[in-house]
């Protein structure tokens, strides 16, 4: 994984592939958001730990140390209240032989007795007792007769005095007691022995483990390190050792268990307070779920102003764009769309950027608009000048006609002839550019026939068939006449020789086809394309002098680029030409880059 980042990132920036704003923008507030809080955390959680650690282990060592304390108390005054047991009269009256002296001795023993249990009241039971015959004197309450200390195990000795840990009362009760035992005559290591212990309550008061603030077992050992007493004898039993030694530290760690140490200098024995990790990490822990809940909670934060942020600036995006592609798609056929206000996204940066795009977005409708009109009015100044360029020879040639005719045949002729004329010019010379329905383009070209059929005596046939259906679509002026000039002039060597227009409707009478073919001499691809060219020489012009490329150049301009003329010709197999066009237009009108084009009627017509 480390390799695939470091070779990422080895390769130049323009080779490294793109990533979404998204995908930054949740990057960049992952790393500025979960780094911090690591970092934080990490040091709080080190900083936070050692203070805890040194709380709690303070705090139990401070516990323990007032537990040592007390215990030493504990045991210096039931050694004290032993020595007062032990008194001079008690001496006397073990040495004593006479029997009045010996009773007036145990009196004032006696006495004594009753006045150290009276003046100390954490002292409870005491006796003394003949180790060598088990016979008991003077005890000041009654005790199990079957209970002997001997039978316990010591804690510590020191100058002649057994120090014994909690143990269970030799009175009557199941309460822990503390307890020493001396000889009465410590000087002559006297026989008879002296047992003292504590009240009932004191132990609890001494360790009671709910002082610490947390489940503590406490032990006690001998100088060897022996368990004497413990309060959890299952997993410390008597008689075993612990699983630390000796050593400076405040605490030890074995067995995940922390073991606290004091030690009694004067008395020698050793105290454990001995804590289990999970309660001695307790509050660690609590601060540790509660510095992951705070963390989760900053990373949920984090994520919602992620989110909001990206919200902020995913809307004028998409919005912006939604523009753009609308401006690539060229959706510029309504001007209200283009013009209309942008709705503003609250942000002032992506608005001032909205409105000057909607700026560009006007000016380039405009400019295309002012294109376009440029190219309508270019291309209908192409069609006037092609509609001015008629020939004037083929009125020459026409009144040259009319001329041979006055002299070789009679008036009636003339007039027939000049009658026809007239009828074509005033067609040809109508308004420029307009359209016509198609039957007065097929009349038209009649009377152009009966004129060149007069002129060339009648040599060639030309057939003229037309759909009803198609009669009335709106066609330019000009459209067909071009067509039968060419196969005129150029399809016509010899006799035989016939042309044929056929104007043809589909089923659906949605195109109508219009075809002109002759049997002529046919023509090659070269001059297919010469007659097809806009550059025509003056003296190279036929009949009208528009030419084929009128007919081009008129289909395109009100029918559109695609529906172009067609020719089909070969040498010796005659020529066909064809176009076709649309039968949709109503009225005689057509829209064609908006503008409304309608052909105009002529004089005289209903």
């Amino acid at each position: 994984m480390m390799k695939a980042f470091y070779r990422r990132f080895r390769r130049p920036p323009e080779e490294r592939p793109p990533r979404s704003f998204r995908q930054k923008l949740f990057v960049g507030l992952l790393v500025s958001t979960v780094v911090p809080i690591m970092l934080i955390g990490a040091v709080s959680y080190y900083v936070i730990f050692v203070i805890l650690d040194n709380k709690a282990a303070n705090g139990i060592q401070s516990t323990l140390l007032q537990a040592r304390e007390n215990l030493e108390k504990s045991y210096a005054n039931l050694n004290y209240v032993a020595q007062q047991l032990t008194g001079k009269n008690l001496q006397l009256l073990y040495r004593s032989t006479d029997p009045v002296e010996r009773y007036l001795l145990s009196q004032q023993v006696y006495e004594h007795l009753q006045l150290v249990s009276f003046t100390n009241p954490d002292t409870g039971l005491f006796y003394m007792y003949d180790p060598e015959t088990g016979e008991t004197f003077y005890q000041n309450q009654p005790f199990r007769a079957d209970a002997k200390p001997s039978d316990m195990p010591s804690l510590t000795t020191r100058k002649g005095v057994t120090y014994y840990g909690p143990r269970r009362t030799l009175a009557y009760g199941e309460e822990l007691v503390l307890a020493v035992s001396r000889p009465v005559n410590i000087m002559q290591n006297s026989a008879m022995t002296l047992y003292a212990e504590t009240s009932a309550g004191l132990y609890d008061r001494l360790l009671n483990g709910r002082q610490y603030g947390m489940n503590v077992t406490q032990a006690l050992t001998d100088e060897s390190g022996t368990i004497v007493f413990s309060q959890d004898e299952t997993l410390f039993p008597p008689g075993s050792a612990l699983p630390v030694g000796s050593g400076e530290e405040r605490y030890r760690i074995a067995d995940d268990y922390y073991y606290f140490r004091e030690t009694s200098g004067e008395q020698g024995w050793s105290i454990y307070a001995i804590v289990h990790k999970s309660n001695f990490q307790r509050e660690i822990k609590s601060w540790t779920i509660a510095w992951l809940a705070i963390g989760a909670a900053s990373l949920l934060f984090s994520a919602g102003v992620g989110w909001s942020i990206w919200r902020l600036f995913d809307f004028p995006l998409r919005k912006l764009n939604r523009e753009i592609r609308e401006l690539g798609d060229s959706r510029f056929d309504d001007e209200r769309r283009i013009r209309e206000p942008i709705r503003p996204t609250q942000i002032v940066e992506f608005d001032v950027l909205l409105n000057k795009f909607r700026d560009m977005r006007v000016n380039i409708w405009s400019l295309l608009s002012e294109l376009k009109r440029r190219e309508e009015d270019k291309r209908h100044l192409e069609v006037e000048k092609l509609v001015a360029q008629i020939n004037p020879h083929f009125l020459y040639n026409t009144l040259n006609t009319v001329q041979w005719l006055a002299k070789a045949k009679g008036e009636q002729e003339i007039v027939g002839l000049v009658t026809v004329f007239i009828r074509l010019l005033r067609y040809n010379l109508g308004k420029d550019g307009g359209l016509v329905p198609l039957r007065k383009e097929i009349e038209a070209l009649r009377d152009y026939v009966a004129l060149q059929q007069i002129r060339y005596h009648y040599e060639f046939p030309v057939s003229i068939h037309a759909d009803p259906r198609a009669l009335e679509v709106p066609v330019p002026r000009f459209l067909l006449q071009p067509l039968l000039e060419n196969a005129l002039y150029h399809g016509q060597p010899d006799e035989g020789s016939a042309i044929e227009l056929t104007v043809a409707a589909d089923e659906e009478n949605r195109y109508i086809t219009v075809k002109v073919k002759d049997n002529g001499k046919g023509m090659t691809p070269e001059q297919v394309a010469k007659l097809l060219r806009k550059d025509v020489p003056e003296k190279e012009k036929v009949g009208m002098g528009i030419g084929l490329n009128y007919v081009n150049t008129m289909l395109g301009v009100h029918f559109g680029d695609e529906e172009g003329l067609r020719v089909s010709s070969s040498p010796d197999r005659g020529t066909t030409m064809e176009f076709r066009i649309p039968a949709g237009a109503n009225g005689g009108r057509r829209t064609d880059g908006g503008a409304d084009i309608r052909y105009e009627r002529e004089e005289g017509e209903s």
